[in-house]
Formats: structure tokens, sequence, C-alpha cells
């Protein structure tokens, strides 16, 4: 068990490969297969899929957020002395690319069923977004002319 588990008592998945949950095949109807926590299969896909529905949102909100924490910094650049204008700066270059998720299985099993293993923190679209962000050369950067 891992993190939270402990907490929140989740007993070990019936599955020795949990591909298998996310494929439409059949459960094996024996009890001897499916503990009585997973007895109703359906329950158990219909939990996994809100899971990633929420995570998706999650993504999708944490990715708006460092978009517009970037925009604010680069506003604020033009307003500090310059000696703190380039550690804020180089701040920012820092951490654009920054994925503290990774280490976690659950977003992992996100990112393969839901983002075809590609990272959603990682792709060119959102990189050049930030980039030019950063720079505040985005029309929607707020300092944009």
């Amino acid at each position: 068990m891992d993190n939270n588990d402990a907490v929140f008592n989740v007993p070990e998945l019936p599955f020795d490969d949990v591909s298998y949950m996310s494929s439409n095949a059949a459960i094996p109807e024996s009890e001897e297969h499916v503990p009585g926590d997973y007895s109703d299969y359906c329950s158990v896909c219909s939990d996994i899929n809100d899971f990633l529905k929420l995570t998706d949102a999650m993504v999708d909100e944490i990715n708006e957020l460092r978009a517009e924490v970037v925009r604010w910094r680069q506003a604020l650049i033009k307003h500090l002395p310059e000696r703190w204008a380039d550690g804020l700066q180089q701040d920012i270059f820092d951490n654009i690319y920054l994925n503290v998720y990774e280490d976690f299985d659950a977003y992992n099993y996100y990112v393969m069923r839901c983002c075809n293993g590609k990272d959603p923190f990682d792709n060119k679209k959102r990189a050049s977004l930030m980039s030019r962000l950063s720079k505040g050369t985005d029309k929607t950067s707020i300092t944009y002319l």
C-alpha cells in the first residue's frame, strides 16, 4: 500500500495487471477471483473513470494556474529593481517545465489511459505558450503591447 491507502483502508486490487480492469473483457464470475469488496465490478470501473475525469480536470486547471502565475510574474518584473528582476526571470524559466507528479503511480496510470502516454505537462504547444508568457510576448500576456 502506498501513501494514503492505509488511511483510507483501500484493499488490494484483485487483478495482477491493472490493464485488465480497463479492458472490455468480462470479469470472472467465480468468487475465488473477485473479493467481496470488488464484486460490483461496474461500480469500481465507474469510480476509476470518475477519478480519471477528476484528474484530467485538475491537470487542466494546474496548467492554467501555472500560466497565470507566469503572466503575473512577468508583469511584476517590470516594476522590480534589475537585480531582483533577473532572479525572478530565472526562477520563471526554472519552474516552467516542473512536473512533481511523475512519481505517483495513479498519475502515471492517468497519463497512460487518458493522454496516450504523453505527459500533459510536457508538450510542445504548452512549452511554446509558457516560453512566450515568460518573455511577455504572448498576446495573453498582461504586459503585451
